[in-house]
C-alpha cells in the first residue's frame, strides 16, 4: 500500500511540474514522436512518446520551458513551433502537409504558421521583383516600360511593409514578435552577402544593438546561428582583411560588453567564439577576443576557457616560447636555429595533408636556416611510427600522453595542426595559420 501511495505521489508531482503537448497526426500512427528544445548552443530532448494506432500522442515537457521547439516524427519529418502555454493541442494528417495542421488552443502558433507560409510566398515574389528591377531600369529592350517599373517598385515596397506590419500587429508580449525578426535575419544573412550587399550596414547595426541577455535567446534555437552568421557576413563582406578584422573586433567588443554581467553565458559565448575563430583560422579575431577578455577582466572566466584564451597572452609574438624536453634530455633550446614548431596527430586528416607540404618545403627552409620540430598528440605507438616514419627533419617527438603531453599544455594547444615559428633564441616570431602562411613569412621575412 505504501509503494502504491509513493507511486501515485510521484506521478502527481510529475504532472504538476510538467506542461503538455497533445496531438493527433493520423499518418504518424505507431511512430515515435520526439519533442526537442534549445539551451543556447545546445539542443535538448524535452520528451519522447509513441503515437497510438489512431495517431494520438501526449508529451509532457518541463514546466519552466518557454520558447521554440521541434516536433520530430520517426519518418524524419519535423515542425518548428512555439511552446508558450501549459497545454497545447495540435491536429493534422502529416507534418509535411502543413495546410492540414491546426493548433486548437494556441493563437500564437497559428499566427506563426500563417506567417511562415505567407513569408515564403512574399520572399519568392521579392526575389522575382529584385531580378526584374534592374532589367526594366537599365536594359534598352524594357526602357519604355516606365509605368510597369513604377508598379514593380510599388509592389516591392508593399510586400516589405506587409511583412513588417504583420509583426507589428502581434501582441507586444508575444514570443514570435520577438522571434521573427531574428529568424528572418539569420535566414537573410547569406543572401545579403551574395546579392544584397547594400544591406550589410543595417545587418551589422542589427547585431550591435541586440540585447544578448534577453531570456528568449536561450530557447530560440537562433543564438549560435545568429552570432556565427554575423561573423560569416563580416568575413565575406568584400573588404580588405584589415578592415574585416576591425569590424570583427568591434562586434566582439560589443558582444562581450553586452554580456559582462552574465558570467555563465559569457564563458559559454567566449568558448564557442574562440573555437569558431580557430576553426576558420581567424587568428586576429581570436586573439582580440582572448586578450580583451583576459586584460579587461570583465567576468570570472572558468579554468578551461581561461586556458584557451591564455594562449594569446602567453604565446604572443615577442614572448619566449616554453622549453620542450625531448627524449634523451635534448631540448628545444639546443637547436640554435630558427624553427617551426608543429603540433599535429596521426588521426587528424588535415595534419596528414599538411605533412606532405612540410616535406615539400623542408629543403628550401633548411637552406634558410629553419628547422622543423614536430610534436605529436598521438597515444598509439604503432600508429605513430607508421605515420611519421622517414620524415626528413631531425625531431619528431611523442610521449604518447595525448592532450596531456607537457608541451601541448605549455603551448596551450587546443586543436591540430597548430604552428609556432620561433627564432634561434626561442622568441615567438609568428603563429602561422597554415604551412603556406609559414612559407610566405619565411620567404619574405627571414
Amino acid at each position: 500500500m505504501k509503494k502504491v501511495f509513493m507511486l501515485i505521489t510521484l506521478m502527481y508531482s510529475v504532472l504538476i511540474t510538467a506542461q503538455t503537448l497533445k496531438g493527433n497526426l493520423k499518418q504518424h500512427k505507431g511512430q515515435q514522436i520526439t519533442l526537442t528544445g534549445f539551451n543556447y548552443y545546445k539542443t535538448v530532448n524535452l520528451a519522447t512518446t509513441v503515437a497510438d494506432s489512431l495517431g494520438n500522442f501526449s508529451l509532457n515537457y518541463p514546466k519552466n520551458y518557454k520558447g521554440m521547439a521541434i516536433l520530430n516524427t520517426q519518418d524524419n519529418n519535423s515542425l518548428v513551433f512555439v511552446l508558450t502555454q501549459p497545454s497545447i493541442h495540435i491536429n493534422g494528417t502529416h507534418l509535411k502537409e502543413t495546410d492540414s495542421l491546426q493548433f486548437i488552443n494556441s493563437k500564437e502558433n497559428n499566427n506563426f504558421i500563417k506567417y511562415a507560409k505567407d513569408q515564403s510566398l512574399r520572399s519568392n515574389a521579392l526575389s522575382a521583383l529584385t531580378f526584374l528591377q534592374p532589367l526594366y531600369k537599365n536594359k534598352p529592350l524594357f526602357a519604355k516600360q516606365n509605368k510597369f517599373l513604377k508598379k514593380l517598385n510599388k509592389e516591392q515596397t508593399r510586400l516589405q511593409k506587409e511583412d513588417a506590419q504583420f509583426v507589428a500587429n502581434l501582441n507586444k508580449e508575444s514570443y514570435i514578435r520577438w522571434f521573427i525578426p531574428y529568424r528572418k535575419m539569420v535566414q537573410e544573412m547569406p543572401v545579403i552577402v551574395r546579392k544584397k550587399t547594400a544591406q550589410i550596414p543595417n545587418a551589422i547595426s542589427f547585431f550591435r544593438t541586440t540585447d544578448f541577455n534577453h531570456p528568449n535567446f536561450k530557447t530560440s534555437g537562433l543564438f549560435k546561428e545568429f552570432i556565427e552568421g554575423h561573423y560569416m557576413l563580416l568575413e565575406n563582406m568584400g573588404q580588405s582583411l584589415d578592415s574585416i578584422n576591425v569590424q570583427m573586433n568591434l562586434s566582439s567588443k560589443y558582444l562581450i560588453d553586452n554580456l559582462q554581467e552574465n558570467d555563465s553565458l559569457l564563458n559559454t559565448v567566449a568558448d564557442n567564439l574562440y573555437n569558431y575563430f580557430e576553426k576558420r583560422s581567424l587568428i586576429k579575431a581570436s586573439e582580440y577576443v582572448s586578450l580583451y577578455l583576459l586584460d579587461t577582466q570583465q567576468c570570472s572566466l572558468n579554468d578551461d576557457v581561461a586556458a584557451k584564451l591564455e594562449s594569446y597572452r602567453k604565446m604572443k609574438p615577442g614572448n619566449i616560447a616554453p622549453e620542450i624536453v625531448f627524449a634523451n634530455n635534448k631540448k628545444l633550446s639546443d637547436l640554435k636555429t630558427n624553427k617551426l614548431v608543429v603540433f599535429g596527430a596521426s588521426w587528424c586528416p588535415h595534419c596528414t595533408k599538411e605533412i606532405a607540404k612540410l616535406v615539400e618545403n623542408y629543403k628550401n627552409w633548411k637552406d634558410k636556416n629553419v628547422e622543423i620540430v614536430y610534436i605529436s598528440i598521438d597515444t598509439d605507438q604503432v600508429t605513430f611510427k607508421n605515420t611519421y616514419k622517414n620524415l626528413p627533419w631531425q625531431q619528431t617527438y611523442c610521449d604518447f600522453k595525448g592532450w596531456d603531453t607537457q608541451a601541448a599544455k605549455d603551448y596551450y594547444i587546443t586543436g591540430t595542426p597548430t604552428y609556432y615559428l620561433l627564432d634561434s633564441n626561442n622568441t615567438i616570431l609568428i603563429r602561422p595559420k597554415t604551412v603556406l602562411h609559414a612559407s610566405i613569412w619565411i620567404e619574405t621575412k627571414l
